[in-house]
C-alpha cells in the first residue's frame, strides 16, 4: 500500500485544489495515529485558518467510525467542521466559526472531495 504522500495527486484531485498554486501541505491534526488511521495528509494556505486532512483507513466503515467520533469531538470545540467518506478516504477540514473565509473554503473542499475524483 502506498502512503497518502505518495497519492498527493489523487488527494488533491479529490479536493479540487490541483491547480491550486497556494495550497501546502502541513502536519495533520490529529494525527493518523490519533484516529487509528493508516494514513494522513493535510493542506492549508499561507495566511487562512482553514485547515484539511485527509485520513485513510482500511475500509468505508473504519472511515465512517472514526468521522463519527471526530464529529463528538468538534462539539467540544469552537471550531466549524466539514466531514464527509470516500471510500477508505475521510476528510476532516475546520475552520474558526467567526472566519467567512476559511468556513466557505472547507464547504467547498468537502463538496468536492464527496462527489468526484
Amino acid at each position: 500500500m502506498s502512503s497518502l504522500t505518495d497519492q498527493r495527486s489523487r488527494v488533491l484531485a479529490l479536493l479540487g485544489l490541483t491547480h491550486d498554486a497556494d495550497v501546502q501541505q502541513t502536519d495533520p491534526v490529529p494525527t493518523a495515529e490519533d484516529v487509528d488511521a493508516l494514513d494522513a495528509i493535510a493542506f492549508d494556505w499561507p495566511g487562512e485558518q482553514a485547515h484539511v486532512t485527509v485520513f485513510e483507513f482500511d475500509d468505508y466503515d473504519e472511515a465512517d467510525a472514526a468521522q463519527q467520533q471526530l464529529r463528538g469531538l468538534a462539539g467540544q470545540t469552537d471550531l466549524v467542521v466539514e466531514t464527509t467518506v470516500n471510500g477508505d478516504l475521510l476528510l476532516w477540514a475546520t475552520a474558526p466559526a467567526d472566519d467567512t473565509q476559511a468556513r466557505a473554503r472547507i464547504d467547498g473542499l468537502a463538496q468536492s472531495f464527496a462527489g468526484r475524483e
